[in-house]
């Protein structure tokens, strides 16, 4: 397969040429751009001929933090996948950076070896949602407002919407159901369209929260 382009976003300089030498060691992934900060990333991707299909996004930057640079990234419509860097988890912004658009979190002190698989999987996939962030996506849930409308999904798109959640690619989910992956794409977009996701990502929470898929509660415990 095309090797993944990636970008990392981060203000510790011996922490990106770290991340950047760690990814460049695996033969499907190519780092295109490293920056300091969101505001120096949007000018080297100004000139740059290269697209990014997934981006390191440190939170804590100098002129423009990782929130903010994800918000341009989703208000701008670009079509490159976010995974949040971070130092420690906090669990309102997880949850707050998911619905905003977020594909998947990375510790900083995660193995490299992990890091690889969460990019791989984002880029073909759309998401990656570890065992810590569906507990928190199931908390949600138990504490949802009960008031908190259904969204009326056919029974094709709810066919659709729990094979992404097994992380089934457009093709793969077009050969379960008989269907053309164009076919699946245009579900796919329904269902963004009807859960008011921004991404995969908030499809699966979407799933997980309304219970139409089921969640193997014994890792918790």
């Amino acid at each position: 397969m095309d090797k993944i382009k990636v970008a990392i976003v981060d203000d510790e300089f011996l922490f990106m040429q770290g991340m950047r030498m760690i990814l460049e060691l695996d033969d499907n992934l190519q780092v295109v751009c490293t920056a300091g900060n969101g505001k120096e990333f949007f000018e080297k991707l100004e000139s740059m001929s290269s697209n990014i299909d997934v981006i390191l996004l440190d939170l804590e930057m100098p002129k423009m933090d990782g929130v903010d640079t994800l918000l341009q990234i989703v208000h701008r419509r670009l079509d490159m996948k976010v995974i949040i860097l971070t130092s420690h988890y906090n669990d309102s912004m997880i949850i707050k950076l998911l619905d905003e658009g977020a594909a998947g979190f990375l510790a900083k002190n995660e193995k490299p070896d992990i890091v690889i698989e969460t990019i791989i999987k984002v880029k073909e996939r759309g998401f990656y949602i570890n065992d810590y962030i569906m507990q928190l996506v199931r908390n949600r849930r138990l504490l949802a407002d009960k008031k908190n409308q259904f969204i009326d999904l056919t029974p094709r798109e709810i066919e659709v919407l729990k094979l992404i959640t097994l992380e089934y690619t457009n093709k793969e989910i077009g050969e379960q159901l008989f269907i053309s992956p164009r076919t699946v794409e245009g579900y796919r977009q329904s269902i963004l369209i009807k859960t008011n996701s921004k991404n995969t990502a908030g499809i699966v929470i979407y799933a997980i929260e309304h219970q139409l898929i089921d969640i193997n509660l014994s890792k918790y415990k």
